[in-house]
């Protein structure tokens, strides 16, 4: 019996030993495109294999919301992606951010020409740039009647043949609707005529996306415009055609980028008060690393200026892309984030269309 104990005991000690020490852990919260999160915590898990990533994918609004609800108790070590910086500042005002440099970037500024690259104090930084356009398919709208300007969005022309996200839970959605105020207010309307269009808006849309991406409507053709950005519409044409030249489906569905649109970095930042630091430096770092920026370039802009534009949007450069971007400004974006959302809840929502 003690030499089949000590035997046992050997055995125990012996399979121990021969695991290794145990993983450690990064927590990653976005509501990026899965086919981006998961090649980057795969990427990142083959590079630090002692470390594991674990990862809560949801819309904007939802991550967002469990990172305020576990303030003094954070779960997640990193997040990133919110459809934008907006969340970004105002989860920066609300102390929910820790400042962080990444490795490589120490001497970046906070602008490239119009565009924000990160917060003044490093609580956040861009790993990506996206603009919000809208997807059609050129079967169901000949190209030449699609629309050309936001404005044309309130068209009785579309009337029920729009659809977005609901943004309740979207923060592309809630990019759009800030976007609209914002718009009316440079072209020296005020805030009331921003409003006014999206009473409009609402009319002609038909209803908000239940599953999927609305790409997925309009290349059914059951709705002819859909609110995207372009990462989005590259998402949608590579899950459909399992990874084949994207440029070869444009006849099914396009994405267009109206003058004066919402162009903006989304960013990575790391979670104040989270229980794996270390980790999440490395995945930070990683993230927008050059083997980072390699797998974000399937469907991005990437905040490396390295990189060219993504292989599915053939012909829209880098330059031209950054041209037509309205000028954001994120103070006011932020400061009026939760307003504009309740406001939209509670009147535009209760119109009787």
């Amino acid at each position: 019996m003690f030499r089949a104990l000590l035997l046992i005991l050997a055995m125990t000690l012996v399979s121990a030993c021969s695991q290794g020490p145990p993983r450690k852990r990064v927590v990653v919260y976005t509501p990026f495109p899965q086919l981006t999160a998961i090649a980057l915590a795969e990427a990142f898990e083959a590079k630090y294999p002692h470390i594991e990533v674990e990862q809560v994918m949801e819309g904007t609004t939802k991550v967002y919301g469990r990172i305020k609800a576990e303030r003094e108790n954070p779960r997640a070590d990193v997040w990133y992606g919110a459809a934008g910086m907006i969340p970004f500042i105002d989860a920066t005002r609300e102390g929910l951010l820790e400042p962080y440099i990444p490795k490589g970037y120490e001497g970046m500024g906070e602008r490239r020409g119009n565009l924000l690259l990160r917060d003044k104090d490093w609580h956040w930084m861009g790993m990506s740039v996206i603009g919000l356009g809208f997807a059609f398919n050129p079967q169901v709208v000949p190209p030449e009647q699609a629309p050309r300007t936001w404005n044309d969005f309130i068209d009785p022309r579309w009337k029920g043949k729009i659809e977005m996200w609901d943004p309740s839970s979207s923060g592309t959605a809630m990019l759009f609707l800030n976007a609209a105020l914002l718009r009316a207010i440079q072209e020296g309307k005020g805030e009331e005529a921003g409003w006014d269009y999206l009473k409009a808006f609402w009319v002609n849309l038909k209803g908000y996306t239940k599953e999927g991406k609305p790409a997925f409507s309009v290349a059914r053709g059951e709705v002819e415009l859909g609110i995207h950005f372009e990462h989005q519409v590259l998402e949608f044409l590579e899950e459909q055609t399992a990874g084949l030249d994207l440029g070869e489906q444009r006849e099914n569905i396009r994405w267009v980028l109206p003058p004066d649109s919402p162009i903006t970095v989304d960013p990575i930042a790391l979670v104040k008060g989270c229980k794996n630091p270390e980790e999440a430096r490395l995945f930070i770092d990683f993230v927008v690393g050059k083997e980072g920026q390699a797998i974000v370039n399937r469907l991005f802009f990437t905040i490396d200026p390295g990189f060219p534009p993504p292989k599915g949007l053939k012909g829209l450069t880098y330059d031209e892309f950054i041209s037509r971007a309205m000028r954001l400004e994120p103070d006011w974006m932020a400061e009026h984030l939760e307003p504009i959302k309740k406001r939209w809840q509670n009147e535009v929502e209760e119109i009787d269309k």
